[in-house]
């Protein structure tokens, strides 16, 4: 009776402790599903994930205290990749993370019980994660190859270059929309949740899965082929072509659900004397040994739970002192050099709502001009982060990327690192070419390599710094070849040398 009333009081608490110690997570999960349209069945998810673990409740209420050492082991690892993460804001390890973690918990309480009652279950959230759009160019092409057979098997003429498939009457861009990476992500997850409700073998679980996938990319290649057949027999005259989002659906329901129902009924079939989710997670038998039945297992637990919760908030205040009080300012070389002058710009980096945007142009003894800029964040937050899609070395409506590559510098500079990235650009529909040197500082580290400014601003945001920024000289070349920038190199280094 005892045990019962804890494991009770334990479910009780399980829920507010598992939306208060992921909260940023569940965040981030809502805004990702109600903000981007390839992932708005990630409350379809949710409400799957929620529905199957209700049907389960017997199986988990059963559940007794059984702790796992390597449960709370895996436990406290992923909490310390999910703290990295929340510092790097690498979303998609965040958000992939907290399934795992759920079930780290659970399994670190109660023993592998948890893990058969409610693996399954919590896994489907990698169904809403953001982890598939990788997936879109390797299904671009996939498409793009079955619309080449397709539209010879219709004997439609047609030219393929890479995802754009020219007609006579137009010309079609496979674009990402149209990989059906959407389609088989609620594809997947209505075979894996349909096969957790009424299956009890994986292997068959595992097979209605690669139906679903399969089907879906079928059904993708047939609606594009749809979509591009329309617009050839009506001379591109029909809406088809800028609205297809309800096309799309039915022929995803025509193509992969109505098949997908008699393929899971033949499935089922094979599996005689099938009962409700009460066969999932049988608990185990609790041992003899009071050792593994102890209160602190949870309690331990819970207080790991509440790392990625806690840590932020601990290093809140540090963390705004060194942003409020980081007040960087343009370096002076020496008298053979004049400037900043401010109003005079070369080139501007293309980053989202910076805090400090420094630049200036020095102009030397001989009239040889540098720019240098310093653009960056005193306190790196989700969309306001050093290193992000978001940001580009340069403006892509602007300039176009002629070449870019690592240099070595040949003297020991303080106010830059030892190798840099060198870039040249080009102005759009002029033939004006500007070199650009750039690095990056993270708190007070400086270094050229994207990788290690994302890992250093993360270490470095665990010590309660979150200042990053990048570094940068600009100057003409004559030209877009090696030779052409070379005179400019050289001023750029003289001008690195005279800095103090």
């Amino acid at each position: 009776m005892e045990r019962a009333l804890t494991t009770r009081y334990l479910w009780v608490a399980a829920i507010p402790l598992l939306v208060v110690g992921l909260w940023a997570e569940w965040q981030s999960f809502f805004h990702l599903w109600y903000g981007s349209i390839i992932y708005n069945h990630g409350f379809l998810v949710l409400g799957g994930t929620l529905f199957l673990l209700y049907r389960r409740r017997h199986a988990l209420k059963a559940l007794t205290l059984n702790g796992s050492p390597l449960g709370l082991l895996f436990l406290a690892g992923s909490i310390a990749v999910l703290i990295l993460s929340q510092a790097a804001d690498i979303r998609v390890f965040r958000l992939a993370l907290v399934p795992l973690i759920i079930i780290f918990w659970g399994w670190s309480i109660w023993g592998k019980a948890f893990l058969s009652s409610a693996g399954g279950p919590l896994l489907l959230l990698i169904f809403a994660v953001p982890v598939w759009d990788d997936l879109s160019p390797l299904l671009q092409h996939i498409t793009v190859f079955f619309n080449t057979i397709l539209l010879r098997a219709a004997d439609i003429p047609a030219t393929i270059h890479e995802f754009f498939i020219t007609l006579d009457v137009g010309t079609f861009f496979v674009e990402n929309g149209c990989s059906g990476v959407r389609y088989m992500m609620v594809a997947l997850f209505l075979a894996a949740f349909y096969g957790l409700l009424y299956y009890r073998s994986n292997i068959r679980i595992a097979l209605l899965i690669i139906a679903a996938g399969l089907l879906s990319m079928v059904a993708n290649w047939i609606r594009v082929f749809g979509i591009i057949a329309a617009g050839h027999y009506t001379n591109m005259e029909t809406s088809l072509i800028e609205d297809h989002e309800l096309f799309g659906w039915a022929v995803f329901i025509v193509v992969t659900l109505v098949p997908l129902f008699f393929i899971s009924g033949k499935l089922e079939q094979a599996l005689p004397g099938i009962d409700d989710s009460s066969n999932h997670g049988k608990p185990e038998a609790v041992p003899a040994s009071g050792a593994y039945t102890s209160m602190k297992w949870p309690v331990i637990a819970s207080l790991l739970l509440l790392l990625p919760l806690l840590v932020p908030a601990a290093l809140n205040a540090r963390t705004e002192t060194l942003a409020s009080s980081w007040a960087p300012k343009l370096p002076e070389p020496d008298s053979h050099w004049s400037g900043p002058l401010r109003h005079a710009s070369i080139w501007q980096p293309d980053y989202v709502k910076p805090d400090i945007n420094l630049g200036g142009v020095y102009v030397s003894d001989d009239l040889e001009q540098v720019q240098m800029q310093m653009t960056g964040y005193r306190r790196q937050a989700q969309n306001k982060e050093l290193i992000f899609y978001g940001n580009q070395l340069f403006d892509r409506k602007q300039w176009k990327l002629v070449s870019k590559a690592s240099r070595t510098l040949k003297s020991n500079l303080s106010v830059s690192p030892d190798t840099i990235n060198e870039t040249v650009i080009q102005k759009n529909g002029e033939s004006s070419y500007v070199i650009l040197w750039s690095w990056y500082q993270v708190g007070d580290q400086l270094t050229s390599s994207r990788t290690e400014a994302k890992i250093q601003g993360a270490l470095n945001k665990l010590r309660g710094d979150a200042r990053g920024a990048l570094w940068a000289l600009a100057g003409r070349c004559g030209g877009s070849n090696d030779a052409e920038c070379a005179d400019q190199r050289v001023i750029f280094e003289r001008f690195l040398q005279s800095l103090k």
